[in-house]
């Protein structure tokens, strides 16, 4: 179980939970977030849209690539050229060349299936006309970590688009980030006390969270120790 958690500046702090944290969980959080924090109705049916819409299948992504594979003559002159321009090659050596093309084909080749999902979601972006319309909404500005997650350019193209802000904090100074404390008294927290479900879990994690960013300690803190810093 993992979560993300916002401390809210002259805004409701907001927590939910995430499969795990790559660029893709990471970003559908942004959509997340900004649905979270947004007042028009139009602008939350539209992010709810996206949202619901925005994980594929592995039959989805294979129907992709399907559809948009080029045409197989295309690929078997590739392959005969590369046969012919290796034809002196030992036969293991020109299985491995020949192996290098169908990998890159495959539909269970990783970097095809990501970039599959990246296309999927610009798309998306692009017909629904998301950039256009967060230009006009009030921009939020987020402070976080330099995970890879945090700091992909997918994540900054999904920001931007949503008129984010992504703020980092530098690197290898966890005493910036004041949720991190709150993560530490949420552990303990949760050690003390026998979890019977998954759902309860959920339930006191935001029990928990919401407690301890009550009031203005935690902002303070942040104001006083990083704000001040780059200022």
């Amino acid at each position: 179980m993992n979560f993300l958690g916002i401390l809210g500046f002259n805004c409701e702090s907001l927590l939910f939970d995430i499969k795990n944290l790559n660029e893709f969980e990471f970003d559908k959080s942004l959509f997340k977030i900004r649905n979270f924090y947004s007042h028009e109705e139009q602008d939350i049916e539209l992010l709810n849209y996206v949202i619901n819409n925005y994980d594929l299948s592995k039959k989805d992504i294979r129907k992709i690539n399907e559809d948009n594979d080029e045409n197989n003559d295309d690929f078997t002159e590739k392959i005969l050229r590369s046969m012919k321009r290796n034809k002196r090659d030992k036969s293991s050596i020109l299985a491995r060349k020949l192996g290098k093309h169908c990998k890159r084909k495959s539909t269970k080749n990783p970097e095809k299936i990501k970039q599959t999902k990246k296309d999927y979601i610009y798309q998306m972006i692009k017909d629904l006309e998301i950039y256009q319309i967060f230009q006009n909404r009030p921009r939020i500005v987020i402070f976080l970590d330099n995970a890879r997650a945090h700091v992909s350019d997918f994540a900054q193209d999904i920001a931007e688009a949503l008129n984010i802000y992504l703020l980092y904090i530098p690197e290898y100074s966890p005493w910036f980030d004041p949720v991190e404390s709150v993560w530490d008294i949420h552990k303990k927290y949760i050690k003390g006390i026998i979890i019977e479900s998954k759902e309860m879990l959920i339930e006191e994690s935001h029990n928990i969270f919401n407690e301890k960013c009550r009031g203005d300690s935690l902002q303070k803190n942040f104001k006083e120790k990083y704000l001040t810093s780059i200022c």
